[in-house]
């Protein structure tokens, strides 16, 4: 007799939630992202791997296709990105300082136009080019903020840089998305001017909402605030953050690039503190969903196949991960803050893809744009590049004295330009 639907939902969120989040828990005491280890949470329990032995009567326990559980998901990647909006207002995003805002840039616009070419060149269509030059785009930041803080350096110059790059690359890859997201839903043929006119356009959208949202929602939140019931601030910022989701999705834009703009701009309320702490909670229960279902739809048969062709292509957008991010933000750090050593670790540190690579290739696998084995190549690349970035970093700066570096950052320090108040 087969499960019900309903049934089936409730038994792979409940699984694929407690895995998630125990192998999370696991990869942080061997200092990797949790996400990590709740990405190998669902590649593990998926219908490629042992998830495909975990069955009842012939139906399988965990179903990465039921509608429920996909809903689930979708949320999740909502609640990530309006979580990670409210650590930032928008008057933060405008003070990163320009050594980080022409890094993030830069460190956008190479690895995009290179895993365009990479991927072009290997011979697939426009729309697959895109989204692998799209998940190439964005850094994740936070492994590298954790090893820099072990290792005594997170108040350096190039730590600095790094962070607040990170900020903007993160903003521009989300702007990218919505490009993405709108060639696929209008189906519009793809081109050089069109494609520069999507993000044009895009970005045009995306930060008069931004600007709209910083205006309204904190008044609105404020407002909340002043009466006697308890949680009325969180349910006003709870119907921002999907509010916000689904006027982006509306006007052409990826949902989750409404709630990152919702979240900045709910930073600015006064119940910023107490919205933070709600959002984290309510996040824990969805977003294990969001990245364990990303990951059961990764192949492992595919990622262990013989075909040469794949393998080339997976080398090749590795390598180009690695790569562009050197040179798109080693370069421009180095000219600003006048060391190549320092421009180098400044490269190392943003090379980790995350979050929004994922989301990219997530929301193209679900769309029906890329095939399993891209797919595969896609989530591969985030692991690498994120074990692959601390072992880097921590390595080059084992090879400084730490003392010596420290008395030469004391020196910097005082007359550094990127200790200017932004103007």
């Amino acid at each position: 007799m087969a499960l019900d639907p309903v049934l089936q939902a409730i038994v792979t969120i409940c699984i694929l939630v407690f895995s998630a989040k125990v192998l999370g828990e696991l990869f942080t005491k061997i200092k990797l992202p949790s996400v990590l280890g709740e990405l190998f949470a669902g590649i593990f329990l998926g219908p490629y791997a042992f998830g495909a032995l975990l069955s009842i009567n012939g139906t399988m326990l965990i179903q990465v296709n039921n509608d429920i559980v996909r809903a689930f998901s979708e949320i999740g990647g909502i609640l990530i990105l309006f979580v990670a909006g409210l650590e930032m207002t928008l008057t933060d995003f405008r003070r990163v300082g320009s050594a980080s805002f022409v890094t993030g840039t830069v460190g956008v616009i190479v690895p995009f136009l290179m895993g365009y070419g990479v991927t072009m060149l290997l011979g697939f269509n426009a729309l697959e080019s895109l989204v692998i030059a799209a998940a190439l785009v964005a850094t994740s930041i936070s492994i590298t903020a954790l090893v820099l803080s072990e290792l005594g350096q997170s108040r350096t110059q190039e730590s600095r840089v790094m962070i607040g790059a990170a900020v903007v690359d993160d903003v521009l890859g989300l702007a990218i998305l919505g490009v993405i997201v709108s060639f696929i839903t209008t189906s519009a043929p793809i081109t050089l001017v069109n494609v520069v006119l999507v993000v044009f356009e895009s970005l045009g959208l995306w930060l008069a909402l931004v600007v709209s949202a910083s205006i309204i929602l904190p008044r609105v939140i404020n407002l909340t605030c002043r009466g006697k019931s308890e949680e009325t601030a969180e349910a006003a910022a709870t119907a921002s953050c999907f509010g916000a989701a689904a006027l982006a999705a509306y006007i052409g834009l990826s949902p989750i690039v409404g709630s990152f703009a919702a979240g900045m701009a709910v930073a600015s309320s006064k119940a910023i503190e107490r919205i933070r702490d709600y959002a984290k909670k309510i996040s824990t229960v969805f977003s294990p969903v969001f990245f364990a279902l990303t990951g059961a739809m990764f192949s492992i048969q595919s990622f262990l196949t013989l075909d040469w062709k794949y393998w080339v292509f997976f080398v090749a957008i590795v390598v180009t991960a690695v790569v562009s991010k050197l040179v798109g933000c080693g370069i421009p750090a180095a000219f600003f803050l006048k060391d190549k050593r320092k421009g180098y670790r400044v490269g190392i540190g943003m090379m980790s893809r995350g979050e929004v690579g994922l989301i990219v290739a997530g929301v193209a696998i679900s769309s029906g744009i890329i095939e399993q084995n891209i797919y595969s190549a896609i989530v591969a690349m985030v692991i690498t590049t994120t074990v692959l970035a601390p072992i880097l970093l921590k390595r080059d700066y084992e090879k400084t004295s730490p003392t010596k570096a420290t008395s030469s950052e004391k020196k910097k320090l005082g007359r550094s330009w990127l200790h200017r108040k932004p103007t």
